[in-house]
Order: structure tokens, then C-alpha cells, then sequence
């Protein structure tokens, strides 16, 4: 799945003041990550992953991970060593982006 246009623009202005909710470190990715990157986009619908100096890991191995482990999992944005990441949340209480994204 790709965001375009607007929709796309509208989320990394979202993600523009959020703080990193998960770091991939030395460890790098391993399938206990990729669970919490899942659980957490499934609470919180869009996140930021940041990469710490220490890691082997670069954004395009991340992103591609993530998106053999959930196809459901969309890259937004990448700015250094920030990943910004959008999955739809399953449960309609959760749903705070994907309600906004239907109106664009």
C-alpha cells in the first residue's frame, strides 16, 4: 500500500512533532521488534522509529522488514535516522488518522 498527495503530506505534518516511540539498536531487528512496531501502529496508527548510532541496521532494511512482516505497514517519511510508519488500526476506536485520511 502507498500513501500519495495530500494524505501522505497531511501524515508526515502529523509526525513532524512526535517524539521516537521505539529504537533500533545494536541488537537490530529482530522478530521481538517487529511485534512492537506491529502492536504499537495497531494502538497508535502512525509512529516514529528511530535508528541509533550503534546499529547495523539503515532505514531501507528497516522499512523492508517491516513490510514483509505486515503488509499492511506503510513508510511515510525518512529524515536521517527517523522513520515515520502508518498502518491502519484494526479497532475503530483507535482510529484518529485513518478517520482524518477518509475526509482528504
Amino acid at each position: 500500500m502507498i500513501i500519495k498527495g495530500k494524505k501522505n503530506r497531511y501524515l508526515r505534518s502529523q509526525a513532524q512533532t512526535m517524539k521516537p516511540v521505539v529504537q533500533v539498536g545494536r541488537d537490530g531487528l529482530s522478530e521481538n521488534l517487529l511485534k512492537q512496531i506491529q502492536l504499537l501502529l495497531s494502538k497508535d496508527e502512525l509512529i516514529k522509529v528511530s535508528l541509533l548510532q550503534n546499529t547495523l541496521v539503515d532505514a531501507d532494511q528497516l522499512v523492508d522488514a517491516l513490510t514483509e512482516f505486515d503488509g499492511a505497514i506503510v513508510h511515510i517519511q525518512t529524515i536521517g535516522s527517523k522513520v515515520v510508519l502508518y498502518k491502519k488500526s484494526p479497532k475503530v476506536k483507535n482510529r484518529k488518522y485513518s478517520i482524518e485520511l477518509e475526509k482528504i
